[in-house]
């Protein structure tokens, strides 16, 4: 059995790599099962399993509700039982389960989630504004920007004195938004492109925007990388000063990070999980008395 200071280890080593996870915790149950109270282990989206929280019987319930609360950002207390208990206690979901083993277990799926890495290139108003709000709505972030004092920005914010940023900085894709407002716009935007981004936004009108663009256009980058950068930035709310363009940024910020697909929780080699978790999960729906079917 896994021990605490391995799971710490591996919990580090998860948050290093801006993977979200959840820790599993066995609360309660009923004998015979092969966990016992105080079990524990650290599960991944992808469905990974490090510590023990039982044997299969339990697993799929609890890879399914691991899933949705990392999703939801909530945690989350199950059952798993061979009974057909009907009236639970506030707050649990059921799962039957179809092994033949017996026993009931209650386990709690706590989320550990990585905050969302928001870089800012420059240091006009808009990006200190955004700067704050941002860290204050739950982003971490960075801004790079030469000559410029850390005094502007919070000690919440990281700050880069320089605008040559390498795409392997970052241990996960930041979101980007480039608020040079006058001060090296080429540079900034430039630098920017370097940087693997879902969503990669540039402060300007966007007569400013496009000729910029053009600039950058007959040089190395995609015409996919250009063609990805959103200008003028910003939900549409009418903004006006600095920190109303702010907010307007954050806002379209958020909206798209909380639209965005299940590949938003996970790396990217989400896709290739194992072809047994996805056939026992897809293949028993919400109605089936399956284990991976709450009630």
């Amino acid at each position: 059995m896994i021990n605490s200071t391995e799971l710490e280890l591996k919990a580090e080593q998860l948050l290093q790599q801006g993977k979200h996870f959840t820790l599993v915790t066995v609360v309660r149950c009923e004998s015979p099962t092969s966990a016992k109270p105080g079990a524990k282990a650290i599960v991944t989206f992808e469905g990974d399993i490090f510590g023990w929280i039982g044997g299969g019987c339990a697993q799929p319930a609890v890879i399914k509700t691991v899933r949705e609360c990392i999703k939801t950002g909530q945690p989350q207390l199950i059952r798993v039982t061979p009974t057909h208990q009907t009236a639970l206690e506030d707050g649990i979901v059921k799962f039957n389960m179809a092994c033949h083993s017996g026993g009931t277990l209650d386990i709690f799926i706590e989320p550990i989630t990585v905050k969302p890495l928001l870089l800012i290139i420059g240091a006009s108003p808009v990006a200190q504004a955004l700067s704050k709000i941002a860290s204050m709505s739950g982003f971490e972030v960075t801004v790079a920007a030469e000559d410029t004092s850390n005094a502007l920005f919070s000690s919440a914010v990281s700050v880069l004195d320089s605008l040559e940023i390498s795409d392997g900085h970052f241990n996960r894709m930041p979101y980007v938004v480039v608020s040079t407002q006058g001060k090296r716009d080429e540079a900034g935007l430039k630098a920017a492109l370097k940087i693997a981004s879902p969503y990669t936004a540039l402060v300007a009108s966007s007569k400013k925007a496009i000729k910029l663009l053009e600039k950058v256009a007959v040089t190395t980058f995609s015409s996919d990388a250009i063609n990805n950068v959103r200008y003028p930035a910003g939900l549409k709310i009418g903004a006006n000063t600095p920190e109303e363009i702010a907010v307007a940024l954050l806002a379209e910020l958020i909206q798209f990070k909380n639209a965005r697909s299940e590949s938003m929780y996970t790396p990217p080699d989400i896709q290739n999980e194992s072809a047994n978790t996805n056939s026992e999960l897809a293949a028993k729906p919400p109605e089936s008395s399956s284990c991976c079917s709450s009630k």
